[in-house]
């Protein structure tokens, strides 16, 4: 994605356009992933319920990140090279090919976190998820190095530095993911005689808008009913910290890249190959970046663990520790985004900037889902006994310092989802019950049919039979954990369905201001004459530069941008300090 804002500026994208573009992440994030899930949870093909999507999905981005690298050839098989229709051909068919090759990156990345989820027991996704963090980070490395590579030069190439980076990427992608599909054995999902039996769902008789209309209803009883759990402050949490993210993610190397071009002239006088070598450039901060992720998620859970035990005297902190870890990180982003005026004078301090960017990076990937996981699956039978599929916490009283023992393991952190808030009318209260009772009191006709058949054809589906015959005697014993884990793995998809929610919505508020600003600020520029002088020396500004940059090459948009991402990430740290606050009064303050 880093590739994808100076390549798309290549084709003569404004960057108020292309801010409009790069949308297509919080779009296919809010629509793709619930809807893969939802029918892949279903599916019945001989393959499984996961590879068919893994394999389509796969085969969908080939296409479309070959189309995206190759978008100005297709338009020359239709219009003449340099003609306007083919320049609006080429951006045509890079937006398009952009939106299909998120969307399919998107399947297949849901499916692969389900497929985990599916094919190993409770007791290893912890191990799983680390690996797949640990394997993420390895990629980045390697493939913001391959992006480093002057391609072109190194294998003596016509081709543009995109096209031989689909060379490359695309085999990997696609021979790594069929051996998995090759090697990993999924079994296939068959309803049962008994589930076949009960009565198809009132889905095909109602409207788009009352189905649309139910579900949402669904997800706002369940916010509703999460009040005064941990889950709220980290979704807002999420909400602030996201907003400084997002310009981090897509501009980084355009920011650089402009730096760079900046200390050697002039944007407006590069050509192709300065506008690769300034791409190459600006992922140098990436890899620096993606370098310090890669040893957070190596040394930082140790890190934790270790302070957990030295400080509090137990394994179970309540997840003091991590939040405390978590609004130190998002202060320091936060500081770094705000510091980027500074450093846009000098190359070398703007590709640090970026890399250090990589230890707050590796926090906010792996802290607030660990967070939710343990909140979520924390079932501890002599304070939780599971009774209701729609429940994360049954009717008991708050664990409090004194009863510290009931929920604290030796090596694991427990996070028990209920009021951490001073209200002591939500203490002891259900945290999902009222969805329950609202669901009884305003459902009614179709509405409440197509919710009864659903749970009915649910709970008729958990007995479906496993056919492809193979020895599962390992997982024997852990039958009633897996019962348990069904039961909790619809609680999990809701919560984990609202918290993205809160990640998508702030990068739907910086696309739309990253274009309205930088519509305002190109129009500025259109007006503001450009010098023409001979290049200085790399690494500095010419005089007029230095005299005013303002008078010269007008304000940095992306600059502007990161500034209020520092100040969201600010806000973000804030609450992370309160949140801590809030755990440490209720459940350490007596330790």
């Amino acid at each position: 994605m880093s590739q994808a804002s100076p390549y798309l500026l290549s084709l003569g994208i404004s960057k108020s356009q292309v801010a409009l573009v790069l949308m297509a992440g919080p779009l296919s994030g809010l629509f793709t992933q619930p809807i893969v899930g939802l029918y892949g949870d279903k599916n019945q093909h001989k393959l499984g319920r996961r590879r068919p999507f893994i394999i389509s999905g796969g085969l969908c981005t080939l296409v479309s990140l070959f189309t995206f690298a190759w978008c100005k050839e297709l338009a020359e098989l239709i219009f003449d090279v340099g003609s306007q229709s083919h320049q609006r051909l080429s951006i045509l068919l890079a937006v398009i090919a952009f939106y299909a090759l998120d969307i399919s990156i998107n399947i297949v990345t849901v499916s692969n976190k389900c497929l985990i989820i599916d094919v190993l027991p409770s007791r290893e996704q912890q191990l799983a998820n680390a690996y797949a963090s640990r394997f993420s980070g390895i990629s980045a490395i390697l493939s913001t190095l391959i992006s480093l590579l002057d391609l072109p030069k190194l294998f003596k190439s016509s081709s543009s530095q995109l096209k031989m980076i689909s060379y490359i990427g695309g085999p990997v992608f696609f021979f790594s993911h069929l051996m998995m599909c090759m090697t990993v054995h999924e079994a296939r999902f068959v309803i049962s005689n008994r589930s076949c039996r009960v009565p198809a769902t009132n889905m095909n008789n109602s409207s788009l808008v009352s189905i649309i209309g139910s579900t949402c209803r669904k997800f706002w009883e369940a916010w509703r009913a999460l009040e005064g759990t941990i889950v709220k402050p980290i979704c807002w949490i999420q909400l602030w910290a996201w907003l400084g993210w997002f310009p981090v993610m897509f501009y980084s190397s355009t920011w650089v890249g402009e730096i760079w071009a900046r200390t050697n002239g002039d944007l407006s006088w590069m050509d192709g190959d300065d506008q690769e070598k300034a791409t190459r450039i600006g992922t140098i901060g990436l890899l620096l970046q993606s370098l310090l992720s890669l040893l957070g998620w190596l040394f930082i859970p140790r890190f934790v663990s270790n302070y957990r035990r030295k400080h509090y005297q137990i394994a179970n902190d309540y997840g003091k520790t991590l939040v405390d870890l978590w609004a130190c990180s998002q202060l320091c982003f936060g500081f770094l985004l705000l510091i980027s005026p500074f450093c846009e004078h000098n190359l070398v301090l703007s590709i640090l900037l970026i890399g250090a960017c990589g230890i707050p990076w590796a926090i906010t990937c792996w802290v607030p889902f660990t967070l939710l996981g343990e909140a979520i699956l924390f079932k501890s039978e002599s304070v939780i006994p599971v009774e209701n599929n729609f429940r994360l916490l049954s009717d008991t009283e708050p664990v409090d310092s004194g009863d510290r023992s009931l929920s604290s393991t030796d090596d694991q952190l427990t996070i028990p989802l209920q009021p951490i808030t001073k209200d002591k009318a939500l203490i002891g209260r259900p945290v999902l019950s009222s969805l329950d009772r609202s669901e009884e009191e305003t459902d009614n006709g179709n509405s409440t049919n197509l919710i009864n058949e659903r749970e009915r054809e649910t709970v008729e589906e958990e007995q479906a039979l496993i056919e492809e015959g193979h020895n599962y005697d390992d997982h024997a014993n852990d039958d009633e954990s897996g019962r348990r884990e069904d039961e909790g793995s619809q609680l999990a998809g809701t919560v984990l369905g609202i918290h993205n929610v809160f990640i998508v919505l702030p990068q739907f508020m910086i696309s739309c201001l990253s274009s309205v600003l930088f519509k305002l600020l190109e129009s500025d520029h259109l007006d503001t004459p450009r010098p023409h002088s001979s290049r200085p020396p790399v690494g500095e500004l010419n005089p007029l530069q230095a005299h005013g940059r303002n008078e010269t090459h007008g304000i940095s948009e992306i600059g502007i941008i990161f500034r209020f991402g520092g100040i969201a990430s600010l806000v973000s740290g804030l609450f992370c300090w309160k949140l801590g606050r809030l755990i440490h009064h209720k459940f350490l303050s007596s330790s």
